[in-house]
């Protein structure tokens, strides 16, 4: 069992649900319906058990640019210790933005995950962007990792700070010389670009341990160690997408220390991973 975490350690990326019966989608394209206790108690449960201090809460795609629950979380939450991250189009406007702003939200993911059909027109895409670094925010773009060549040109003319999911979503099976892979290593040549350390059993063929996973891990973190950093993806959507024979029942904390060991594959140092959990994201998301 991984020991617990260093003090001020960060979750950079997770999910959080209100009640389904206040908090609803109006997404047709959702592909799950809001998961019951999922919300900011639970985590702050999970989160102590293995212990966590700080999280930045990324919007669920079910809920679209509908951030009642992300807001009222952040508003009401303690202070200084978590941040969020915004699902920004044409249809958000600025005043929401500095709402949203004026409680923590501090970022704009994009999603072109091709499973999803989330992906904005490049327009669209533009246009956020520059509303983004008007408002003073960071990037977060996810995708599979194919799904980043066809975007490659508008990734590289990004300039503010920008975070890739989940390790790029690379096909384990490719190997870590694929197209995608590359493309990430290349970015992360540039000061503005970082990558989460995250989600890497979500794309694996193996059974925990997840063996597969982590050169890739290590190979990102060797690239940027200054720049990476970790999160646990509670409560891990697709298992709401596609669920197993075991229901919904990983997302407990036993689980959660499983994450963690992956984690220590990817870093076995003890120093390097408390620059993963502390230092890389206390410095990029500005925490004390």
């Amino acid at each position: 069992m991984p020991e617990r975490l260093p003090k001020n350690s960060c979750d950079t990326h997770l999910h959080i649900f209100g009640d389904p019966k206040t908090y609803k989608t109006n997404n047709p394209h959702a592909l799950y319906q809001p998961p019951a206790g999922c919300d900011f108690h639970a985590m702050k449960a999970l989160h102590d058990a293995i212990g966590i201090d700080r999280a930045v809460f990324v919007q669920p795609t079910i809920y679209g640019t509908d951030h009642s629950y992300l807001y009222e979380t952040l508003k009401s939450a303690p202070k200084g210790h978590y941040r969020g991250v915004a699902i920004i189009d044409d249809s958000v406007s600025d005043k929401e933005m500095e709402r949203l702003d004026s409680v923590g939200v501090r970022g704009a993911r994009f999603n072109f995950g091709g499973n999803f059909k989330l992906a904005p027109s490049l327009d669209t895409f533009r246009r956020s962007l520059d509303r983004v670094r008007e408002i003073g925010w960071f990037v977060k773009v996810f995708g599979f990792g194919d799904d980043f060549l066809p975007v490659e040109a508008e990734l590289r003319k990004i300039k503010i700070p920008a975070i890739v999911d989940h390790l790029g979503g690379p096909d384990y099976k490719r190997g870590t010389s694929q197209p995608a892979m590359r493309l990430i290593l290349d970015l992360l040549k540039n000061d503005n670009w970082w990558v989460g350390l995250s989600n890497g059993d979500l794309r694996s063929q193996m059974p925990y341990p997840w063996d597969d996973a982590p050169e890739f891990g290590r190979l990102l973190y060797q690239a940027a160690p200054n720049h990476c950093m970790w999160g646990t993806d509670w409560p891990h959507v697709h298992r709401f997408i596609r669920p197993d024979k075991d229901g919904h029942s990983d997302y407990g904390s036993d689980h959660e220390f499983k994450r963690v060991a992956l984690l220590e594959r990817y870093v076995p140092d003890r120093a390097a991973r408390d620059r993963v959990l502390v230092d890389n994201p206390a410095r990029f998301f500005g925490f004390a």
